[in-house]
């Protein structure tokens, strides 16, 4: 496993070029049924809340999201870890076992991958429930590490200073990990994305810097930051402000009534130029997928996609596990003309676990209802070489 960057040695112990970081971002709603100890926040209405849906902002997104996903018209989508009920329905996902994420892992060393990007709640939101199992996994150095920012105004929830506080100490208390990912010697890595200017406001006025200082006091170099953005050359000054290291994305889609996969993985590598052309470095964004058709079918309450005209008709066609395997592969050649600066690269991966979304990488149920493990090997080829 690399820790540091791309480089490596070779048996004389000489520097040696090897290809990219690649990784893989991990949003865990697949945590089961909240236990009766679970005390999430209360359900919030979100900015822009239309409350001709009459409903609010759940705090448990696993409820919701396992209903998506459950639907039979995408058993195809269900992970590895499924329990399935006697008539064959989708019972539960759970994967926050122990057992589950240590297969997790095998699976994603397998396929070759050097790290997961974790989305980073605050540490008792549901969705923090897997990265605390994972960092209990015995084999869990095996795997990098590192964390998408800042996630916690999810669903609506702008915390309050002592909310906010708690969320960057779990956050400082990540990137001190082991097996937290870190470059150029001791400079761990943290995604950002889901940027507005009320969020930049907050940062800049000294938090981000603050959260820097507590770094260094833990003998921790300068994050390593990659800042996602939708447009780059529309808010590229966000990556200035924040210093960043590199530009990329959470996920890459579009409008297409059933587009093709290739559609979609062409939408991808033209956003990797439309972030060169601005002239900084890229962690160029590879897709696995993009059909929220679960959500129109059973909608989640923080978004309003299925209000759109004719929503069921706007998705990409399943790729197949040699195409997505490509469109990697051509992230990590990327480099090759687009050299990293300071010999650090980084491939990010939409997604590992975003099943309900129509990205993912995660083992499958074994045909003939879906995959198994027909991704990952393929992705192995490319990344392993065998």
């Amino acid at each position: 496993m690399l820790a540091t960057g791309v480089l490596a040695r070779d048996a004389g112990e000489n520097p040696v070029k090897t290809r990219p970081l690649v990784g893989a971002i991990r949003w865990d709603a697949w945590y089961g049924t909240l236990p009766a100890s679970a005390r999430p926040p209360a359900s919030v209405e979100y900015p822009g809340f239309d409350a001709s849906r009459n409903r609010k902002v759940s705090q448990d997104p696993g409820k919701e999201t396992r209903r998506s996903l459950a639907a039979e018209p995408w058993r195809y989508r269900w992970p590895f870890f499924t329990t399935l009920a006697a008539d064959g329905s989708a019972k539960d996902f759970n994967g926050n076992r122990t057992e589950v994420i240590e297969q997790e892992i095998a699976y994603a060393v397998h396929a070759g991958l050097d790290y997961w990007a974790f989305t980073a709640y605050p540490e008792d939101c549901p969705l923090s429930y897997t990265l605390k199992t994972f960092l209990t996994c015995k084999n869990r150095d095996k795997m990098k590490f590192c964390l998408f920012l800042p996630m916690w105004p999810a669903y609506g929830r702008i915390p309050d200073d002592a909310a906010e506080r708690a969320y960057w100490a779990h956050v400082l208390r990540m990137a001190q990990q082991p097996n937290y990912l870190k470059v150029e010697g001791n400079r761990p890595v943290f995604y950002m994305g889901f940027l507005t200017g009320r969020l930049m406001e907050m940062l800049l006025d000294g938090r981000w810097k603050r959260f820097c200082g507590e770094l260094e006091k833990c003998g921790l170099g300068k994050p390593w930051l990659v800042i996602c953005l939708s447009t780059p050359k529309s808010y590229k000054r966000f990556y200035d402000q924040l210093q960043g290291d590199a530009l990329s994305q959470y996920a890459v889609s579009g409008s297409a009534k059933a587009g093709s996969f290739s559609e979609l993985a062409a939408r991808a590598e033209a956003f990797w130029e439309d972030c060169a052309a601005t002239g900084v470095p890229v962690a160029p964004i590879c897709v696995t997928g993009w059909d929220r058709r679960t959500r129109v079918m059973n909608p989640v309450s923080w978004e309003t996609f299925h209000q759109k005209e004719d929503a069921m008709s706007f998705y990409y066609k399943s790729g197949t596990p040699d195409e997505i395997a490509a469109h990697i592969g051509r992230g990590v050649s990327w480099f090759k003309k687009h050299p990293g600066k300071n010999g650090t690269e980084l491939v990010l991966i939409y997604a590992w676990n975003e099943f309900d979304e129509g990205g993912w990488l995660v083992p499958a149920l074994p045909p003939p209802h879906g995959e198994g493990t027909a991704r990952i090997d393929a992705l192995r080829k490319v990344l392993v070489g065998h």
